[in-house]
């Protein structure tokens, strides 16, 4: 009888945990695991750019460092009235133009700003799991940023474990459970050492804002201004391997390996924004291999490396060469070959910036 009725209440705590679970889908149509009552705040922020996806597939799963850094630096970018993605967009192009370190565009960005600060042996350890009173502390930083208003009437601490809460923490936990942004997580306890999961992390950045933020005047702040040529040519960064750039007072261009860990065609993309600020993305034209097995059309097909880019003195024009040491022929699962694709010799290829077109030349190796 006992085995019986403990089985009954596990099933019905499963029936329980699952129904409070609920998939939801993003604005770029992947979906994502979430509990009910955090669905309606994880999509505001995903409404109103706090968040712009991370790649989980559920959020009931713990947040890191990395993760609250980047929301919080964009929660800071609104109330400044900046643009969090041009601004980490051209920083990150930047870094790989000067071939620096960039960690990531959430922890670098809240690590300058304040947010994310080391552990005492100095490592800022984006990785770990972050605790629900490191998030608090997090939480103040970004919202003393932004407004300078204090708070004497904040209640002191009532909960039943507030004294496991750190006495560096204590103030901040305060002033978020002051403002609404973090409540206790029932029994009257806060749980300071507790998980941090990524959907309350996503709440609680939501509350801030709308609690502190939202309909406010912006801030006057230059953290994240950027010229109007550095916004436009901050539309060129992609997070994937560097190849090489150009730049004139008109055009730049920047090259990018994105295949990243994709197992098929290699893809060499040019990427391209011109004097009016529009950006362009086109593939390599000449290709190193045509495997029938990936595609019939350029889908199945090898971009050649692309070993130097240029431009035309006013811009209209983008250069760039690839070099063939083999012939290449179409490869068909049969293991037969078709016709000659492109001779061996070294190409250079001709972007016309107004039109897009491309064409080429080619001269026989040396």
């Amino acid at each position: 009888m006992l085995k019986r009725g403990f089985a009954f209440a596990l099933v019905l705590v499963m029936l329980v945990s699952v129904a409070s679970a609920v998939e939801a889908v993003t604005p770029d149509g992947d979906t994502y695991e979430v509990s009910a009552w955090a669905q309606k705040d994880v999509a505001e922020a995903w409404n109103v750019g706090l968040y712009k996806g991370g790649g989980y597939e559920n959020y009931r799963m713990p947040a890191d460092r990395s993760l609250l850094g980047q929301v919080a630096s964009r929660l800071v970018a609104l109330a400044f009235g900046g643009d969090y993605d041009a601004y980490t967009g051209y920083r990150g192009l930047q870094s790989q133009i000067k071939d620096q370190p960039w960690v990531s565009t959430g922890s670098t960005v809240a690590e300058e700003l304040g947010l994310l600060q080391g552990r005492e042996d100095g490592d800022m350890d984006y990785d770990a799991v972050i605790t629900r009173q490191e998030a608090a502390v997090v939480l103040a930083r970004a919202y003393r940023l932004y407004c300078d208003e204090v708070h004497d009437d904040a209640e002191s601490l009532s909960y039943a474990d507030s004294g496991m809460i750190a006495d560096w923490a204590e103030a901040d936990v305060q002033l978020m459970t002051h403002l609404g942004v973090m409540n206790g997580v029932g029994e009257n306890k806060f749980n300071p050492q507790g998980t941090y999961t990524i959907e309350q992390c996503l709440v609680t950045v939501v509350r801030l804002y709308e609690n502190t933020c939202k309909g406010k005047p912006v801030v006057e702040n230059d953290f994240f201004d950027l010229t109007p040529r550095q916004a436009a040519i901050s539309q060129a960064y992609r997070p994937v391997l560097y190849c090489g750039s150009a730049e004139n007072d008109k055009t730049f261009a920047v090259v990018y390996n994105t295949s990243g860990a994709y197992i098929g065609p290699t893809r060499m993309k040019v990427v391209v924004v011109d004097a009016a600020g529009t950006c362009a993305e086109y593939r390599n034209v000449i290709k190193e291999s045509h495997n029938i097995f990936w595609g019939a059309d350029e889908n199945g097909q090898s971009d050649a490396a692309i070993d130097k880019i240029w431009l035309s003195e006013d811009g209209s024009k983008v250069y760039y060469q690839s070099t063939l040491e083999e012939d290449v022929y179409p490869y068909y699962p049969d293991g037969t070959y078709g016709e000659l694709l492109f001779a061996k010799g070294v190409y250079t290829v001709t972007l016309d910036v107004a039109s897009g077109k491309q064409t080429y030349t080619r001269e026989d190796l040396r």
